[in-house]
């Protein structure tokens, strides 16, 4: 492959690098990769593990804070705290109970700010 094709592969990567990652700009106070993570299947009686990558798009240090809609699903921490475009990453674990297709929500919402963000850790059962 000859140069000029090599660099502007090269360029096309570092320039979709933000989008992949989760971490580009936006109006929101905050972003996340990926709202809904699908595990695919799993076993009853099994824990699933899910992570969530979030990015402070403020010129000024927020909290986010997290939310489970149930006691299945666990959370490595209740607040993360970021400074100006800075990423996290919050990792959930949810306990598979029932058979069948599961979703389950975890709430966020931005320091400062009314409203909040449903994520979610969905999968199946054998």
């Amino acid at each position: 492959m000859n140069n000029r094709i090599i660099n502007g592969l090269f360029l096309a990567i570092l320039s979709a690098a933000p989008l992949l990652t989760g971490c580009n700009d936006s109006d929101a106070a905050f972003t996340v990769r990926r709202e809904i993570v699908d595990v695919g299947q799993a076993t009853v009686g099994d824990s699933v593990k899910a992570s969530f990558t979030f990015r402070n798009n403020r010129k000024e240090q927020i909290a986010l804070s997290f939310m489970t809609e149930c006691d299945c699903t666990t959370l490595n921490t209740d607040i993360m705290r970021l400074k100006p475009r800075e990423c996290g990453k919050l990792e959930v674990k949810v306990a598979v109970e029932n058979p069948g297709e599961f979703i389950k929500y975890v709430y966020v919402q931005a320091s400062g700010q009314e409203d909040f963000l449903a994520i979610a850790v969905k999968g199946h059962t054998k």
